[in-house]
């Protein structure tokens, strides 16, 4: 389950320097990008894979990349620590193999074309985390508290009131949770309202303050602070621009 991931398709991005409370992936689909992390300047890059809390900067005019943001305290963010380690961030040809890189590339006609992006996605998604895409049962207890998530997530949600309807200590459901989605109870909430934020705004053009305080914000100043704060950049004009930014998880 990928309830911990946000990714996006764009194109002829220009970045100003910013930093993430996340992990990312940033790999090219068409043509190569140049960037600067920590103050280094990079040409001709064909994606990194950079560690939390590092400034960086892209500059990708004439290409397409994915973009992964993964949440730090998720099993995939542990595996990209592990991957990591203490470095800045990787060079993604160290990371992928030329023929790997080589079958994500895109065609000018296919690369704002949603299906063919998302299995792009997909694949690029096979090529970090494998495991990930088995398909596994969850717990029922757990499939019930996410069933009570999605139905009241415009609201406060206390761990106290799932645990009730589970019929499970607070601390055993907190432990379950984490064993079965990958995340912990709080960021899988905070991570789901983001990323419905983003599908109703999109998907069902719902206006943005609408759609934020319906996703449990207060209004969309709040929602603005806390994605600024994870991502290191405002998402206003990611939605205002789905031309050039194209998101697949949340799918479109």
């Amino acid at each position: 389950m990928n309830n911990n991931i946000i990714s996006f398709a764009a194109h002829h991005a220009i970045i100003d320097i910013h930093y993430h409370h996340c992990f990312q992936i940033v790999v090219s689909i068409k043509n190569t990008f140049d960037c600067t992390i920590a103050d280094k300047n990079y040409t001709n890059f064909k994606g990194f894979v950079i560690n939390q809390r590092h400034k960086h900067s892209c500059k990708a005019p004439d290409s397409s990349v994915l973009v992964f943001l993964i949440d730090a305290e998720s099993n995939l963010g542990q595996n990209l620590k592990t991957l990591l380690k203490d470095k800045l961030f990787l060079n993604i040809e160290d990371v992928l193999s030329p023929q790997q890189l080589e079958s994500l590339l895109v065609t000018d006609e296919e690369r704002f074309d949603v299906d063919i992006l998302a299995e792009k996605y997909t694949q690029l998604f096979s090529m970090f985390f494998p495991h990930q895409l088995q398909s596994f049962i969850l717990d029922s207890r757990i499939e019930m508290a996410i069933e009570f998530i999605d139905a009241n997530i415009h609201r406060k949600i206390e761990l106290s009131e799932i645990s009730e309807i589970a019929y499970l200590s607070s601390e055993r459901l907190r432990h379950l949770f984490v064993q079965e989605i990958g995340i912990p109870f709080s960021q899988y909430i905070l991570w789901k309202r983001i990323k419905k934020v983003i599908f109703e705004v999109l998907k069902k053009d719902i206006p943005f303050t609408d759609a934020a305080i319906q996703c449990g914000f207060s209004d969309d100043a709040h929602f603005s602070r806390t994605y600024r704060r994870m991502f290191g950049s405002s998402a206003k004009p990611m939605l205002k621009n789905s031309r050039y930014i194209q998101f697949l998880n949340p799918a479109l």
